[in-house]
């Protein structure tokens, strides 16, 4: 009673079935395509022939069949005569044959799309480099356990990974190297980890881990300290060692109710305090953390708005020739202006934040603009005064574009400023992270007679035979060695050692902080160039500087005396 059903010459696989799911007919194709005899399915249930993952849609879109005259496609697996399943994609609808309701159903192999769309999903969440899961994969991960959570007591512990000073291989021996240890990284990583555990890459030299069901905050600090161990052992690639240690941040909660941003937030900022207390090491978040937390956002909206408002404001300190006593340069720093409190806010309030978020290269930006302007000024001004340059600060982040050099030598040249007008200061950490792009142009500011810096020394990680490494024509001792002298023998050697191996490399040297004059004496007799401190001013508004450049008889408050013949 079924003839004008049946389809048997379809290369798709037809099936006539009761509404509870029994097999009546089933097409010639079902041997093509699964390698079933059509009679050794006739009278078995179709779920018989279901992947057991795939039963409860099945079953579903046969009910939704039975009740309606057409049902959406279904994706499911069906079992071949082997054994085996292959994907498949079906179709069913209710009909009535000669008064008896049956379901048709027309099923296609699907395993080719199938694959392409798996290859697909597979990309779109794994990273393509570590095959781990990639930062829309964890987030996901990390909310489904957070869901679980809610059923079980426990912890879940959330680490965030980042190579120290990585980025160093890169530069040195080039990407291929680098992806070589990151997958090294990924493999120690997964020794450590039960198959529950999602380990995740989030792009460069970061990686975060999501751990459930583990006993303590204890536990996992514990975990994040064999990460940081395995981590030092060398990694071998090509028969070359590499050593790159590892910096953890680590939070952990028993809340369900926790987002899954901000635990990754706190993992991050553990992180940040792991490496601002030295690398090589795990940091758990805690309420101290926290309250810094809310702090430090706390700042970063009052810089956004005070950058959106027009609040910045250019405040110098002077700099002296120590051997003349003049004021011969300024170094250029940057405030905020606070209309509740009526007063600027120094940069020590705002710097950290500033350059975390990246606003303060676009304060670097706007001092840039300013100090030009402001150079033309006085250039103007101070004509026979000895006053000739305005030092800024540069970040990292300017560095490493290779047009910005370029565009600070094209602005000099369209305000008719001679290059050696401005002064580019960097820290030392700013050196030690710098890219190839970042030293190419530090040369191409010196080659065009930018005056180029290494600002803070002693603060960071260089030893007086690191200043050879750089393009550099001053350094700027820092004021923590500069407070010991005439108090501190050991001070003294230091900042001797400086001065000479400075003029031996062709440097000038600028000492900051001088607050007394048994420093400045200090600084003298050792043959100290430049100073800048409270001693000789504040740093202040443009007013300021010009009031004390242009003073009759400016330099003999702190002119050098004669040194005594030879």
């Amino acid at each position: 009673m079924f003839n004008s059903l049946i389809v048997d010459g379809s290369p798709d696989l037809h099936t006539i079935a009761t509404v509870d799911g029994f097999f009546i007919y089933v097409s010639a194709a079902s041997y093509d395509l699964f390698g079933w005899d059509p009679s050794a399915l006739v009278g078995e249930s179709h779920l018989s022939f279901t992947h057991p993952d795939d039963v409860a849609l099945v079953d579903e879109a046969r009910k939704s069949a039975s009740k309606a005259p057409d049902s959406p496609v279904t994706a499911a697996r069906f079992r071949c005569a082997d054994g085996t399943y292959r994907w498949t994609e079906g179709r069913s609808r209710l009909v009535n044959a000669d008064g008896e309701w049956v379901v048709l159903t027309a099923i296609r192999d699907n395993g080719a799309q199938r694959k392409i769309d798996l290859d697909l999903q597979r990309q779109a969440s794994t990273d393509p480099l570590t095959g781990l899961a990639n930062r829309t994969l964890f987030m996901d991960r990390l909310r489904q356990a957070l869901r679980r959570l809610e059923r079980q007591d426990g912890f879940i512990a959330v680490l965030f990974i980042d190579l120290d000073r990585f980025k160093l291989i890169n530069d040195s021996v080039g990407h291929h190297m680098g992806d070589e240890v990151l997958l090294q990284v990924a493999d120690r990583l997964h020794t450590f980890l039960r198959p529950a555990d999602t380990l995740a890459r989030l792009g460069g030299d970061e990686f975060v881990v999501v751990v459930e069901d583990i006993a303590s905050p204890e536990a996992a600090v514990a975990l994040a300290g064999r990460i940081v161990e395995t981590c030092r052992a060398p990694f071998n690639v090509d028969d070359e060692q590499f050593t790159c240690t590892a910096s953890v941040g680590i939070t952990v909660t028993a809340d369900a109710l926790r987002g899954a941003d901000g635990l990754v937030q706190e993992a991050d900022l553990a992180l940040y305090q792991a490496k601002d207390r030295g690398r090589d090491r795990a940091e758990l978040f805690d309420e101290e953390l926290r309250t810094r937390a809310v702090g430090r956002l706390g700042r970063e909206r009052m810089l956004r708005r005070a950058i959106d408002e027009d609040r910045l404001r250019m405040s110098y300190q002077p700099i002296i020739d120590l051997q003349t006593g003049d004021t011969v340069a300024v170094e250029a720093l940057v405030r905020v202006w606070d209309p509740v409190a009526s007063e600027l806010i120094a940069a020590e309030s705002f710097i950290e934040v500033a350059e975390e978020t990246g606003l303060l290269a676009t304060m670097d930006i706007w001092v840039l603009g300013q100090a030009i302007k402001q150079a033309v000024r006085w250039r103007e001004m101070f004509t026979g005064t000895g006053f000739a340059d305005v030092a800024i600060n540069v970040t990292a982040r300017h560095l490493a574009d290779p047009s910005y050099a370029q565009s600070v030598i094209d602005d000099l040249a369209a305000h008719d400023l001679p290059a050696g007008t401005l002064q580019i200061e960097v820290t030392e950490r700013v050196l030690l992270e710098a890219t190839t792009a970042a030293m190419s142009g530090l040369k191409l500011l010196r080659s065009a007679g930018v005056r180029v810096g290494l600002d803070d020394f002693g603060t960071g990680y260089s030893s007086l035979s690191y200043l050879r490494l750089f393009p550099l024509d001053f350094v700027k001792i820092d004021r923590s060695f500069i407070q010991g002298l005439g108090v501190d023998t050991t001070e003294r050697a230091i900042v001797a050692s400086i001065i000479d191996l400075s003029h031996a490399l062709g440097m000038a040297v600028v000492a900051e902080g001088v607050e007394t004059q048994g420093q400045l004496d200090m600084l003298v007799e050792l043959g100290c160039d430049r100073a800048q401190g409270y001693l000789f001013a504040t740093s202040g508004p443009p007013e300021d500087t010009e009031a004390l450049v242009l003073r009759p008889s400016a330099g003999d408050v702190w002119r050098a005396d004669p040194a005594p013949a030879q």
